[in-house]
């Protein structure tokens, strides 16, 4: 049984993510953690009118954030009418990002899904800081990030982004294995042609993703560089409407140009695809 790990601010960004995540592995039982961080009301206990109290705060805090997730939880399996996913749920004072890693841990989790942007997040971005954050530091697991409000739709087409710059694994590509399984899906491996060809290296790699990926259903599209990489990867997406974009936790050049570049982000936010981004090796 799979642990998947969700975090909540209980905005509707946040709810879409853990709905999406519950239909994606509807066929796959899967024990779901539902996850709370209020370390930001916590750091408001600093105010000189809270000292002496903080403790007996922080335990109204848990409290509350505790029957928020209840709530959450009730919500989602009656909008799914019927599941046999299981459920746990955690919150801390603890920083979000730090928190994560930990539980990632401690339940041995094996998969994160998240909102794109919180609830606070108001620009017309793809990705809000906290997901950006999350982006950087979770290393050991597959990171889903689901676009702020998307209808679940289930994925037929996914899209597999590399420069093959660094080797792979096959626990690293599981679940480029797993999920097109689940829904008899396409992926497609996309190269933007930085040079004219591949070097020594790159083609090394290439075949070591191909023997892995050997009796999976996979194909390969060579893109020309019209434009920055991130923006010609972008306007793929949306070109051949792929309804998962992955990459690997390395391509962070990539990240950062989705959360900085004005046109990369706009085109982001457009298509609404889900991010998925697989562990490191290193």
């Amino acid at each position: 049984m799979k642990t998947i790990l969700v975090p909540t601010d209980f905005s509707k960004n946040a709810y879409c993510a853990l709905f999406y995540a519950a239909k994606l592995f509807e066929e796959e039982p899967s024990r779901f953690i539902i996850f709370n961080s209020f370390e930001a009301q916590v750091s408001k206990l600093t105010s000189a009118v809270y000292i002496g109290k903080s403790e007996e705060l922080i335990n109204e805090l848990l409290k509350a954030s505790e029957a928020e997730c209840l709530a959450v939880q009730h919500k989602l399996t009656s909008d799914l009418e019927t599941t046999k996913h299981t459920f746990k749920i955690i919150c801390t004072s603890l920083l979000l990002t730090s928190a994560i890693n930990k539980i990632i841990a401690s339940e041995n989790v094996d998969f994160v899904v998240m909102g794109s942007k919180g609830k606070t997040a108001t620009e017309r971005i793809f990705i809000g800081s906290n997901s950006f954050k999350a982006i950087q530091t979770i290393k050991e697991v597959p990171l889903l990030i689901i676009p702020d409000q998307l209808d679940y739709t289930e994925p037929k087409k996914i899209g597999f982004a590399s420069g093959f710059k660094r080797t792979y694994s096959k626990k690293q590509l599981i679940p480029l294995k797993e999920i097109p399984k689940l829904f008899n899906a396409k992926t497609t491996i996309i190269h933007v042609n930085e040079d004219e060809k591949l070097n020594d290296k790159q083609l090394a790699n290439l075949h070591s993703l191909l023997e892995i990926s050997k009796n999976e259903d996979f194909d390969l599209n060579w893109l020309p560089e019209d434009h920055s990489k991130a923006e010609t990867i972008m306007e793929h997406v949306y070109e051949e409407q792929l309804d998962i974009l992955a990459i690997c936790y390395y391509e962070q050049s990539f990240i950062s140009t989705l959360f900085r570049e004005q046109v990369v982000k706009e085109i982001a936010y457009q298509i609404r695809t889900p991010l998925l981004v697989l562990p490191s090796i290193d």
